[in-house]
Parts: C-alpha cells; sequence; structure tokens
C-alpha cells in the first residue's frame, strides 16, 4: 500500500514538473528523446552489418575524432558558463561564452570532416560496405545535430549582442523568463550532444 502511494506521489510529482515546463522545451525534450533512439538503432544496425573474419575497421583510429572529443568537451564547459552570466545580467560575459561556444562548435565539425578524410585515406568509403556507410551516417547525423544547435547558438548571440547596444533592452532582456528557458533549452541541446558524442566515441574506438 505503501509502495503504490509513493508511486503516484511520484506520478504526479512528475507531472506537475512536465506542466510547469514551457511547450518549447517539452517538444525539445522529446526530440531529443527521439534522436536518443534513432542513434541507438543505427549503432545495433552498425555492429550487425560488421562482417565477420574481415579487415574491416583493423586500421589506426582517426586521430580527429580524438581532437573532436576534446573540442566537445570544452565546448560543455563553455555552454555551463552561459546561464549563470545571463543570471548576473552580465552581458559581455554571455557574450563571450556564447561565442566561445560557437567557435568551439564549429571547430568540432570541421574536425569531424577531418576525420572522415582519415577514412577515406583508409578505404572506408561511404559507398562502400554497408559498415562504412552506418559508420558515415552516425558520425553525419550527429554533426547535423552540432550545426542545428549552432544556428541556434547564433541567433541568441545576434540578440544579445542587439540588445546590449540598448540599456533599457537589456534590463527587459534579463528580466524575461522566457529568455533564460532559451538559454536553458541550448545548455540542454548542447550536453546531448557532447554526452552522445562521448558515448559513440568510446563505442567506436572499441570497435577499431
Amino acid at each position: 500500500m505503501k509502495k503504490e502511494k509513493v508511486r503516484i506521489g511520484l506520478r504526479r510529482e512528475a507531472f506537475n514538473k512536465m506542466e510547469q515546463m514551457h511547450p518549447h522545451q517539452i517538444m525539445l525534450y522529446v526530440a531529443l528523446i527521439g534522436s536518443s533512439v534513432l542513434f541507438l538503432f543505427l549503432v545495433v544496425a552498425f555492429t550487425a552489418s560488421q562482417p565477420e573474419n574481415s579487415n574491416f575497421l583493423k586500421i589506426e583510429f582517426p586521430k580527429f575524432f580524438v581532437v573532436s572529443t576534446v573540442l566537445m568537451l570544452l565546448s560543455s564547459f563553455s555552454v555551463s558558463k552561459i546561464i549563470p552570466a545571463y543570471e548576473k545580467d552580465e552581458l559581455e560575459e554571455l557574450k563571450k561564452w556564447l561565442g566561445i561556444t560557437f567557435l568551439l562548435g564549429l571547430a568540432f565539425a570541421t574536425s569531424q570532416f577531418l576525420g572522415w578524410r582519415e577514412l577515406q585515406e583508409n578505404q572506408i568509403l561511404f559507398s562502400g560496405v554497408r559498415s562504412g556507410a552506418y559508420l558515415y551516417v552516425i558520425t553525419g547525423l550527429h554533426v547535423v545535430h552540432v550545426l542545428a544547435i549552432l544556428l541556434y547558438a547564433v541567433r541568441l548571440l545576434v540578440k544579445c549582442n542587439k540588445v546590449s547596444l540598448d540599456a533599457v533592452q537589456s534590463l527587459i532582456y534579463c528580466t524575461n523568463p522566457y529568455q533564460k528557458i532559451r538559454f536553458k533549452m541550448l545548455t540542454d541541446f548542447w550536453h546531448f550532444v557532447d554526452v552522445l558524442w562521448i558515448l559513440l566515441f568510446f563505442y567506436l574506438l572499441f570497435s577499431f
């Protein structure tokens, strides 16, 4: 009986939290869950498609994938500074961390392209065996997620820079609850792609 009451209480608490969320946040979280399922399916398909007793992936792990991981970890640190800067009404600090996060994300995407070049030099091609195609699809889809969040970060940075030029708009901007939600969505999405890449990185690392 007590366990049932606890379960009911937890369910009510979960529903109350969802009701307090902005619809855009709920849409984002639903999308992230969908993306997680998609990546899980692709990883399973990639694993199942690897031919037995072959030299596929018996090559040196792409160095630029390691560089990508370092860049992603650094960007995760920089994005964690955005909301504290906003809460302190420090728009210059906010712009700085938004800019740094954007540049690190752009560097990550670039390093991914260089990692694909390393794969091509080792004759792992998109048009080759199925496993190779899945490898490009998995890492490429992750880059698409990163590029999407980079566009959102640019939008926030441009808005923040415009507002910082006017004292009145700055005051309204820093006291608008929805603005904090937008930055929260940015950080949540960014941490998602960060954790996702770390998981993919170690999976691929032990696959080579």
